[in-house]
């Protein structure tokens, strides 16, 4: 049985993954510990799940170096508004959004306010020199991988593993889809979708000249990610390529489709758990992408490589990707079966090393311990 508290925790989560992942944590909290205030920054999963925002992330999901540059105002002005409201907080819980929440962690440590980190800095791509300033301002890491819990320790913080949350929504893989049916995953920032989301769609033009059976699906996790779809789709007047399911259809789409685009991120690791063979693209500012090869340690940037450290996905990025050379490779994906088995194989054999379900609710348990709050 929950017991009564007037606990007050503030959540900052910049985009939409990880406002989705976000409100698991504060749906199992809530299931916990009566009379809680949840603030903070977010979007509408965790305004669903009960929190009161501060601010909505809709502004501040950008891109890269040059996003940040341009943005800096609004950076600035959601980083004071957030700390004026930390004074009265509990704790601060960060969720991914590194660059942000590492600025918002250090303000945290400076009031007193307790840190605990869900969806830890992938800090293992850029280098774990980056790892050492995180740990100076966080109370406890909640990695989502397995590997993630001996790095952190290793920097001097309290670490536990929680597991992945996409397990905690995902449904169960099905049989191959229709390969006649391919899903368009133009990422969830308003800048990949205005970027990926016309290369997407001029590679399904191509594609459909020379098969005109196929038939390209476009589904939207999100109403926010719905909405920015529509627009690009009618700057484009490509309304007509695309089908376009329903928010809640949006898994059954995607596992109805025998190869999917996708833009790198949390997708490509539900596609791979899903068994849906995919092909990734990126594409972002040249200053942003020099300034990435410039410090990225990793191969790769897609996250069913980055776990299995080999190429299991094929990534089209930066001047790599065209609509040419996306329609061609997926022109040859369409008519290797073995090379969509073999990476299906690849991908589920990824979603059993991530463990069951149940993210959310060690992450709330974990939090609740670390501030001493009753837990019933």
């Amino acid at each position: 049985m929950a017991v009564e508290s007037t606990l007050k925790l503030m959540f900052s989560a910049g985009e939409a993954s990880g406002d989705q992942h976000a409100a698991g944590v504060l749906r199992a909290l809530v299931q916990r510990q009566l009379g809680l205030r949840a603030v903070g920054l977010g979007g509408g999963e965790l305004t669903a799940a009960g929190a009161e925002l501060t601010l909505n992330y809709g502004e501040l999901a950008i891109i890269g170096i040059s996003g940040i540059l341009k943005q800096a105002g609004k950076f600035r002005r959601a980083l004071a508004t957030l700390t004026t409201e930390l004074i009265s907080c509990d704790a601060l819980i960060c969720v991914d959004f590194g660059g942000f929440n590492k600025k918002l962690a250090s303000r945290a440590r400076r009031l007193g306010v307790p840190v605990f980190y869900y969806i830890c800095p992938k800090v293992w791509v850029w280098g774990s020199w980056r790892a050492a300033g995180f740990a100076r301002v966080c109370d406890r890491m909640l990695p989502i991988f397995p590997f993630e819990k001996e790095l952190w320790e290793s920097f001097g913080v309290p670490t536990t593993y929680v597991g992945n949350p996409i397990l905690d929504y995902l449904p169960e893989p099905q049989q191959p889809g229709n390969i006649e049916r391919i899903a368009l995953l133009p990422g969830s920032r308003p800048g990949e979708i205005k970027t990926l989301l016309p290369i997407m769609l001029a590679a399904a033009r191509l594609l459909k000249q020379q098969q005109p059976r196929l038939r390209f699906v476009l589904p939207s996790a999100t109403e926010e990610i719905n909405e920015l779809t529509e627009q690009v789709l009618r700057e484009l007047d490509d309304r007509e390529l695309v089908e376009r399911p329903g928010i809640g259809d949006y898994y059954p789409a995607i596992q109805s489709c025998g190869l999917a685009l996708v833009a790198s991120g949390t997708a490509s690791l539900e596609l791979a758990c899903l068994g849906v063979p995919h092909l990734l693209v990126y594409k972002t500012s040249p200053a942003t992408a020099l300034f990435a090869r410039s410090v990225v340690r990793q191969k790769w940037i897609g996250l069913p490589n980055l776990i299995a450290q080999r190429s299991i996905v094929p990534e089209l990025l930066q001047n790599q990707l065209t609509p040419a050379s996306l329609a061609g490779l997926a022109t040859e994906f369409l008519s290797d079966d073995q090379r969509r088995q073999q990476q299906r194989t690849e991908g589920l054999k990824i979603r059993e090393s991530l463990g069951g379900g149940g993210a959310g609710a060690r992450a709330a348990a974990a939090i609740l311990s670390g501030i001493g709050a009753a837990d019933g």
